[in-house]
């Protein structure tokens, strides 16, 4: 998708160090990558795609400031490469310069205004921002212009579960689950999911929900969520054993020990 090769008038040298510099790129050897992305721009100082490549590689290495400079570099060369602004966007997100980030997107949309790489970089700022309203208006643009966008339909159906619209946001996740491909992805949809179906009360359907993540997921903090839900559900329920159980597994991952060790003493100290 982003390794695409030279077009335009940039000499045949640049183009071979460009190219080889990609090669390296796909197979995550930075510094070979940056080393011939150099000399290509050194070769051809006009070839924006080469800037955008450096900008890539450095961001690897984690070299924002350096990231930046030659994401910018690349739209000064070439004004309407709509994939160095989504790039730069989703940088100045990453480092939460968010009117920053805002401008950078806007200008892509000037481009094409149905880029939906850049309406799903808006919504990521405004959901950062904590605007869920105007997460939900570019979330939609974003899948209406790529309606398979599974990404895209995960973070609509948050920005509606955030606005208390749980409806809309068991819609989204399953056209989420529609359309993602990768299953280990899918844990975190379920995750949602389940979130979701048990805010309408839907508590079956929500275990089942739990339980897909706990099958999918390979992150121990979606599986502790997923446990914890379970937890809250069979507690709920009045199956103490069951909630203790889920509560326990979910105390293992630290993000989620402090929360169920309170839910297990709360059981303990009912019984």
């Amino acid at each position: 998708m982003i390794y695409q090769g030279v077009k335009g008038n940039a000499t045949n040298e640049a183009k071979k160090l460009y190219n080889e510099g990609l090669s390296f790129l796909k197979r995550r050897k930075v510094d070979p990558a940056i080393e011939k992305f150099t000399a290509a721009v050194a070769k051809d100082p006009n070839l924006a795609t080469a800037y955008y490549g450096l900008g890539l590689g450095y961001k690897m290495k984690k070299n924002y400031d350096k990231a930046e400079e030659m994401y910018k570099k690349a739209i000064e060369k070439n004004d309407k490469m709509i994939k160095a602004y989504n790039a730069l966007g989703l940088l100045y997100t990453r480092r939460e310069k968010y009117t920053e980030a805002l401008n950078t997107y806007t200008a892509a949309l000037g481009i094409d205004a149905k880029n939906a790489k850049a309406h799903f970089g808006l919504g990521l700022v405004y959901i950062k921002r904590k605007d869920y309203t105007n997460a939900i208006i570019e979330y939609k643009k974003a899948v209406e212009a790529k309606p398979d966008y599974s990404k895209a339909w995960l973070n609509l159906g948050t920005s509606y579960y955030h606005e208390g619209k749980y409806t809309e946001a068991e819609e989204a996740f399953n056209k989420a689950l529609q359309y993602e491909k990768k299953r280990t992805a899918k844990g975190n949809i379920y995750l949602h999911l389940g979130n979701t179906l048990s805010k309408l009360g839907r508590k079956d359907e929500a275990i089942a929900a739990y339980e897909k993540c706990l099958k999918t997921a390979t992150k121990s903090y979606l599986k502790a969520a997923a446990n914890f839900g379970l937890g809250e559900i069979y507690r709920d329920k009045g199956q103490k054993q069951k909630a203790m159980k889920y509560f326990q597994s979910a105390s293992r991952d630290r993000s989620w020990k402090q929360s169920a060790l309170y839910e297990i003493d709360e059981l303990k100290r009912k019984n």
